[in-house]
């Protein structure tokens, strides 16, 4: 079945605008099944500014949030035959 390649826990600070990628393709390895959709949910207090989907990745960029507060950010991929992935990762704000 393969696994997601999760990009676990990163680290940004409140006044960053960053990009994160989330790569399904060691998933769809085995599959002849393609990428139809995507969803990207965000916990309260950090902005999504942008996400995309570009083949098996999603690129997901983030802005703000509050120093000190960790936030978990989700993304739902649904195949063409209907099967639907889910990868999180968790995005921690720390001032320097």
């Amino acid at each position: 079945m393969g696994s997601v390649a999760i990009i676990g826990k990163q680290v940004k600070q409140p006044s960053e605008v960053l990009d994160y990628q989330v790569d399904f393709s060691e998933w769809f390895s085995n599959r002849a099944d393609t990428p139809a959709s995507h969803t990207v949910t965000v916990d309260t207090g950090i902005t999504l500014v942008s996400d995309a989907l570009a083949g098996e990745v999603v690129t997901v960029v983030l802005g703000g949030g509050t120093s000190g507060e960790s936030y978990k950010i989700t993304v739902l991929l649904t195949t063409s035959d209907g099967l639907v992935k889910e990868a999180d990762f968790v995005v921690r704000v720390k001032a320097v």
